[in-house]
This record gives structure tokens, sequence and C-alpha cells, in this order.
């Protein structure tokens, strides 16, 4: 892994993602509470990515089938469950799942340095 700058403090807000590439890897920084945090920017769903997703309370909504993962750990916690925002029934959802179970994004730990942002990519 080599350490790489993927941001400045100032290009990264609460509320928001900002998108970047560290390493040849697409990645989203942003701003939980007073932490930096940093996800992939592909859905593990499909491979889509989140970018444009809605973000609330430390949670991103992949706009594509709706999975939502925490900002700062990856983690799942809800998957497939619309299409580009219209939601599913459970039936759809499981067809719409295409058989693949819930899985957590890919993050990386953030250090700053003044008001530089980097990550181990």
């Amino acid at each position: 892994m080599t350490k790489s700058k993927v941001a400045t403090t100032a290009d990264v807000s609460s509320g928001k993602v900002f998108k970047t590439t560290a390493n040849g890897q697409k990645v989203l920084v942003s701003k939980v509470n007073d932490q930096y945090c940093a996800i992939a920017n592909k859905c593990p769903h499909l491979g889509l990515p989140m970018s444009k997703g809605k973000v609330e309370n430390g949670v991103i909504t992949c706009p594509f089938h709706g999975s939502k993962f925490e900002l700062c750990s990856g983690k799942n916690v809800e998957w497939v469950d619309s299409v580009v925002g219209i939601p599913l029934p459970d039936f759809a959802q499981k067809m719409m799942a295409m058989g693949k179970s819930a899985t957590d994004v890919a993050s990386f730990k953030v250090t700053q340095e003044g008001n530089d942002l980097f990550i181990d990519a």
C-alpha cells in the first residue's frame, strides 16, 4: 500500500462526498461529524459508482439500487431495495440482488497532515 494524498480539508464538507482517485482506485472522501472518512467509489452489488448517491447521517445510498453504506467504516446497512430511487417490494429486492449477498464496501483510514488528507491505497 502507498500513502496517497486524496484531498485537502477545504475540498471535503459534511453531508457530501468528494470524488478522487488514489493509486488508480476511485475513492469518495467525506466528513462525518469531525472525522474524515474514505470508501471506494464502487458499490459491491454491481460495481457502479456511488458518487452521486444521497448522503445522510454518515451513510451514502447507492443511486442505482439503494444499497446503503456507512461512510467511515464501509459497513453495509441496507442491501438493494430500489431501482434508481423507486422502492421495490421484498420479492423484487431479492430478484434485483441477483443472488448476491449484502457486502461491505472497501474503506480506508484517512490521516491528516496540516490541511492535506491521505489514505493508504
